[in-house]
């Protein structure tokens, strides 16, 4: 018997559960961090489910359900999903109340406006980013719950919908209220942080020699993009935490946009100085050392505070730059094209440096914020969004055929549960495993909840018996929840959303085992339903989602090639496509290509881009001769065609290099400098079409 049970794995697992409470728990900070996370869940939960009973709402459940769906480590995360939330459940009262008001005697017209509502959300969610996803989310099955809710009795559906919507809102003020006073804040304090070693990790970026491993280099940087792409999310959550960091939120994302355009000027000089190697200038060649020492030196000075002495060496460290003239002396056009490239991107290096640091100043000294709104852009994957709201339509017009022909009293839960799957998760890289998990916890969820609900709560009764009865099981999912783990999250979510459909405590309590397993048949059916979808209806297509990336970046040249007015900076497309590069270079993503030849002609692509951009602003300027003027007229006009004849552009770039090589100015000539720029951006962007030529290839070809 002993041995048998050595080898029990439900033994095991209860073992390894207790050491590591043992272990971690009384002693370790992140434990005592979970340990609190749960008790403010539970409390909250507890108190909405109290005051839901207090105020004699209908299903007083959902508040406590509310408090589970908002429980988020940080209370700026907390009060930023609660605001998308309100929003959400407002919405979707108001379309649940117009479903029945409009199809009350037509079921089948019914599931059809369901569908759309649906489908609609889950397009809007996957074009939105962080909470404001989860709000469009939220519309949706609020919906679906109210409509279905009221589907048998039409003429309750207003009071059926004030009651939801008011169950929603009590979870929302008592998970609020609760962590506005037991949640230690400190958002702020972490983004500022996190903003710090952004910066020190940018400098030991800049400083990294391009004749170093070329994939040490790109792990530098991903490392660095992706650190960038989290800490936008994370200044959001800080903004909502803090009234004092929400007035440095801007600036925040300002000193991250100067960190992207870093990286890209650093890549565009690493790219350059692979093919030519370090130009043959004296004083260049003395510039590199100091700059490196420079570089070198900042990460410390960062670490120590001395930001004024940083912005004073670096403010000297470009006027030394700016004293390099080689247009004045160097007499091989070839060689000056390359000089010039080297000097201007080691300025503009420089420059976004310099701009970070005095954000950091600003936002460590709380100066007012003057500067114009930044808004940092990602990719939006409109293709993945439209396939995903045609199947999340189907998907529940299928559930509601199932619902209609059998006639199942809770058949319309379950497609509740489906609109919950197909609009949850459907932005997520493997919405199928997440309903795989949701599925598997929902039938625990199942079976503790049956037990408790007709094993211990009838021996007694009482608001403070069940509450007691509620804690080990809820703060367990605290603890599980409060982890961050989106695999560990989805469980917690999955139990959570059946556990409190099984349990459903109204006042006084109703104990109905079939009436129980009804509910739980019909919302694991739906769970079920939800997750075959995903598998069965437009399973994923790596490939043509690899072409459509490659369309829309073909599109975005084109369109930055006739945006106006002319952007000032280069922070839209540079964001954009860095998240482009990232997500399709992400191994948890189904699309991924996880090859150099991507990350290279994504980061190729970027700086193709950016290079058309300076040629604009240099014609903007008017200050071109006329044969550079008509040259760039002429590229920008043909990459504004970029998106249906690629090639085109790639020819007209290498005729115009031709062209203005042979009209290159002798030394002394008055617009040297700015030939040389020209040239040297040119030339950049021929490099690039030469040595990609996937970007020029027919639209059916995939990276």
């Amino acid at each position: 018997m002993t041995e048998y049970l050595l080898k029990n794995p439900v033994v095991d697992l209860a073992r390894a559960w207790r050491d590591a409470l043992i272990q971690t728990l009384p002693v370790s900070p992140r434990g005592w961090a979970l340990s609190a996370f749960a008790l403010r869940a539970w409390l909250a939960s507890i108190l909405a489910l109290y005051i839901a009973y207090v105020l004699q709402l209908e299903s007083p459940y959902w508040a406590w359900l509310t408090v589970w769906i908002v429980a988020q480590p940080t209370p700026g995360m907390l009060l930023s999903k609660s605001l998308f939330l309100v929003l959400g459940t407002f919405a979707g009262g108001f379309f649940g109340i117009a479903l029945i008001a409009l199809f009350a005697q037509a079921p089948e017209l019914f599931v059809l406006g369901l569908g759309l509502l649906v489908g609609a959300c889950t397009v809007a969610s996957n074009s939105l980013t962080n909470f404001r996803a989860y709000g469009t989310v939220l519309t949706g099955y609020t919906a679906g719950l109210i409509a279905s809710g009221a589907a048998n009795a039409p003429d309750q559906v207003f009071f059926i919908a004030m009651a939801r919507v008011s169950c929603i809102l009590v979870g929302i003020a008592c998970s609020v209220f609760v962590v506005s006073i037991f949640a230690p804040h400190r958002s702020a304090a972490e983004t500022r942080k996190k903003l710090l070693v952004a910066l020190q990790d940018a400098a030991r970026r800049a400083v990294y020699s391009w004749q170093a491993d070329n994939e040490a280099r790109l792990q530098i940087g991903r490392k660095l993009i992706f650190e960038l792409i989290a800490l936008n999310t994370l200044i959001e959550f800080a903004a909502a935490e803090s009234a004092n960091f929400r007035l440095q939120a801007n600036r925040a994302r300002t000193l991250l946009s100067h960190i992207f355009s870093l990286i890209s000027a650093r890549r565009s000089l690493d790219a350059h100085l692979e093919r030519r190697g370090w130009p043959r200038h004296s004083g260049l060649e003395v510039f590199h050392g100091v700059i490196i020492d420079f570089l070198n030196e900042m990460p410390d000075e960062l670490e120590r505070g001395q930001i004024d002495e940083l912005l004073t060496g670096l403010e000297d460290v470009r006027h030394q730059l700016e004293l390099l003239q080689p247009e004045q002396d160097t007499t091989s056009s070839e060689d000056l094209v390359s000089e010039r490239l080297v000097i201007d991107r080691l300025d503009d290096l420089l420059f976004h440096l310099h701009g970070a640091l005095k954000n950091w100043r600003d936002i460590l000294q709380g100066k007012p914020d003057d500067d114009p709104p930044v808004d940092i852009n990602f990719h939006r994957d409109l293709r993945a969004a439209w396939i995903n709201g045609l199947r999340a339509f189907l998907a529940i017009n299928f559930t509601g055929a199932f619902w209609i022909a059998s006639a199942w009293t809770e058949g319309s839960l379950a497609l509740v549960f489906v609109s919950v799957l197909m609009s949850l998760f459907s932005a997520q890289p493997h919405p199928d495993r997440i309903g795989w998990t949701f599925f598997k916890a929902g039938l625990i969820a199942c079976s503790i909840g049956l037990v408790l609900k007709y094993y211990f709560l009838p021996m007694s009764s009482g608001f403070e018996f069940l509450a007691v009865m509620l804690f080990p099981v809820l703060f367990s999912l605290g603890l599980v929840m409060g982890t961050g783990n989106p695999t560990l999250m989805g469980a917690a979510g999955g139990f959570s959303f059946v556990f409190v459909n099984i349990i459903r405590p109204f006042n006084p309590m109703v104990y109905d085992l079939a009436d129980t397993l009804n509910i739980g048949v019909a919302v694991q059916l739906g769970i079920l339903f939800g997750t075959l979808s995903y598998l069965l209806i437009f399973p994923p297509d790596p490939k043509a989602a690899r072409r459509y990336v490659t369309h829309r970046i073909r599109r975005g040249l084109g369109l930055i090639s006739l945006l106006e007015p002319v952007p000032a900076s280069n922070t839209h497309w540079e964001t954009r496509m860095y998240d482009r590069v990232v997500r399709l270079n992400d191994p948890q993503n189904p699309s991924a290509n996880m090859t150099d030849e991507w990350l290279d002609a994504g980061l190729g692509a970027l700086t193709l881009g950016n290079e058309i951009q300076r040629l604009r602003r240099w014609l903007a300027a008017g200050q071109l001769s006329p044969e550079l003027t008509e040259a760039i007229e002429r590229i920008i006009n043909a990459f504004g065609r970029f998106l249906k004849e690629p090639q085109r552009a790639a020819a007209e770039v290498k005729q115009q290099i031709d062209r203005l090589s042979a009209l290159a100015p002798a030394v002394g000539q008055p617009g040297r400098l700015l030939w040389a720029r020209v040239q040297g951006a040119l030339e950049e962007i021929d490099i690039y079409l030469t040595r990609n030529p996937i970007l020029t290839k027919a639209e059916k070809t995939s990276w």
